[in-house]
């Protein structure tokens, strides 16, 4: 008897643990997007479209882990327009707060502004290292800024050079520049127990994701890649 009352017991532990993890696995979750022309959606040809944000949504809500989903986003966000909008907007305040996942794409723009996209070479680019330097504390204060009101998952999405058909000869200033990018995107993101992922080689390999040499916004291949690769690092390490 004891025997059997060992193996029942042995059981109800084993289906606990299971009926746990199953309700954890298939938790619906509230996701908030945040960013610049890259989440609003913006394609190479000047439409507002898809963004990474929505495919991202569309896979979640695909496989029944989706409670809620919002997008602040604008073209053109810098990141004192992101930490502005978040200290005026108490409805983003609400949705930070009952979050279980944040992405972010901000500093771009700031680092556009600050340049002369016009008058681009190689020369030129080996300076943008002391330009980019001054963004970072900005960046950081934007996170900073979402960390006060999210405590859950909070992933912040890279840069990619919006320009490659401008530099089909060399890469090697270009790879550094990024580097130092995704080095400096890195350190913010571990500061404030974030999320990095980098855009960089992605769109480096795969030139057709930019199909506009007039425009910097990638096509819905692009997007789609994007919303792929983070819901991959989300399943791997098992967020969802």
């Amino acid at each position: 008897m004891k025997k059997y009352r060992k193996y029942l017991i042995l059981l109800a532990i084993v289906l606990s643990v299971f009926g746990i993890y199953y309700v954890f696995s298939s938790k619906e979750i509230n996701y908030i997007a945040l960013g610049d022309s890259l989440v609003e959606g913006r394609n190479p040809y000047g439409e507002i479209s898809y963004s990474y944000t929505d495919y991202l949504r569309d896979i979640l809500k695909e496989t029944k882990r989706l409670n809620y989903y919002q997008k602040y986003a604008q073209s053109g966000y810098q990141t004192s327009d992101m930490i502005a909008k978040i200290q005026e907007d108490n409805q983003l305040k609400k949705d930070l707060r009952e979050s279980d996942l944040v992405t972010i794409s901000i500093g771009a723009n700031d680092f556009l502004g600050k340049i002369d996209i016009s008058n681009l070479s190689l020369d030129v680019i080996k300076t943008y290292k002391n330009t980019i330097e001054g963004i970072f504390p900005d960046v950081e204060e934007c996170i900073k800024e979402i960390r006060k009101y999210a405590k859950e998952n909070l992933i912040i999405i890279g840069y990619y050079n919006p320009i490659p058909f401008l530099f089909n000869t060399s890469q090697q200033e270009l790879d550094e520049l990024f580097a130092y990018i995704d080095d400096e995107y890195q350190k913010i993101a571990k500061e404030y127990n974030a999320i990095y992922i980098s855009n960089y080689q992605l769109f480096k390999e795969n030139k057709d994701f930019l199909p506009n040499p007039l425009d910097i916004h990638p096509n819905s291949k692009g997007y789609q890649e994007i919303a792929e690769i983070i819901m991959e690092y989300l399943e791997t390490n098992k967020v969802l």
